[in-house]
């Protein structure tokens, strides 16, 4: 198998994660790392050996590479991934892929004119305990989710594009159903010219309804999702790092009429999704494996989370008050 050479854009909490992977991980080459931050790039040439350089742009003056991470603030997602597109580099985006949906869009056709694996870093899909959500779940009729932290290191855009993307892609994983309806209500906290807490609910042409719940001004941290059908109703959370609890509720028959429920209770552990998703990108280049997950579905996820936070800022704008 050839090895691959690959570069890391962006070496903040994420992409120091990422580096971190492919500097274990057989036939790989860490050739680089890109970070305008002197400090960081000081740090990585320490830690992984490699070149460093302050752009991107000054990084393809002098080489190239088979593959990269990109890890950079959200808001530069799309320049940076279209010029690797644009070089011939396969590329793996933290989502969001853009901030745009017509920037994904143009992103996606670019990678396939170009014949470039073009995926987007939804480490949820990656999950064990997703995968057994996938399985299970066939007809819900209810679904509430929930995703909140005291901090969060992205600030360049709102909590929806920064947290509730995750629990949309989950949710649009088990749905195929068309959306109907939705409405939300967000805050924006401290000064933050984008939502710090917003609330979401969804209904979808099948009758479905998804309610999602957002804040990264939270007093504690929880990632919990419950996914309710007429026969079960499963409680996931995510919250026990490296563990997922699961717990599936199941009405217990009795002459016709339900008397007891029967609980299946389950702990699942998930070792380094994070190199399972990165191994899965450089399979993909090798052609050894299928997307988890297809641009499609990652412009549908963007496409649902845009039109959210447009709503909450046209309700905003609404109560502007104009003095006469």
């Amino acid at each position: 198998m050839k090895r691959l050479r690959v570069i890391v854009v962006g070496v903040g909490v994420m992409g120091k994660y990422h580096a971190n992977v492919y500097a274990a991980l057989p036939n790989v080459d860490l050739v680089a790392v890109v970070d305008p931050n002197p400090s960081r790039r000081c740090e990585a040439k320490e830690a992984y050996h490699c070149a460093t350089y302050p752009s991107l742009e000054a990084f393809l003056a002098e080489t190239t590479a088979d593959a990269a991470s990109v890890a950079a603030p959200t808001s530069l997602h799309y320049s940076i991934t279209q010029q690797l597109l644009e070089a011939g580099i396969h590329t793996l985006v933290e989502k969001p892929v853009a901030t745009e949906v017509k920037q994904a869009r143009q992103l996606a056709m670019l990678s396939q004119e170009k014949g470039l694996v073009l995926q987007v870093g939804h480490i949820t899909r990656f999950f064990q305990a997703v995968d057994i959500l996938n399985q299970q779940v066939s007809n819900p009729y209810l679904i509430e989710a929930r995703r909140l932290t005291p901090y969060s290191r992205i600030r360049d855009v709102g909590v929806i594009l920064d947290l509730m993307i995750h629990d949309i892609d989950i949710v649009l994983g088990i749905i195929s159903s068309d959306i109907e309806e939705i409405s939300v209500s967000g805050h924006a906290l401290n000064g933050s010219p984008h939502e710090d807490v917003a609330a979401a609910q969804i209904v979808f042409a099948n009758g479905c309804i998804a309610r999602f719940l957002a804040s990264r001004v939270a007093p504690d941290a929880e990632r919990s999702l419950v996914v309710a059908e007429a026969n079960q109703t499963l409680r996931f959370d995510f919250a026990k790092e490296p563990h997922t609890e699961i717990a599936i509720f199941r009405p217990l028959q009795d002459e016709g009429a339900v008397s007891h429920v029967v609980v299946d209770r389950r702990v699942v552990a998930d070792e380094n999704p994070l190199r399972k998703e990165l191994e899965h990108f450089l399979a993909r280049i090798h052609h050894q494996a299928h997307p988890i997950g297809t641009l499609e579905d990652d412009l549908r996820s963007l496409d649902l989370a845009m039109r959210l936070q447009a709503q909450i800022s046209d309700r905003n704008k609404s109560k502007i008050h104009i003095p006469h």
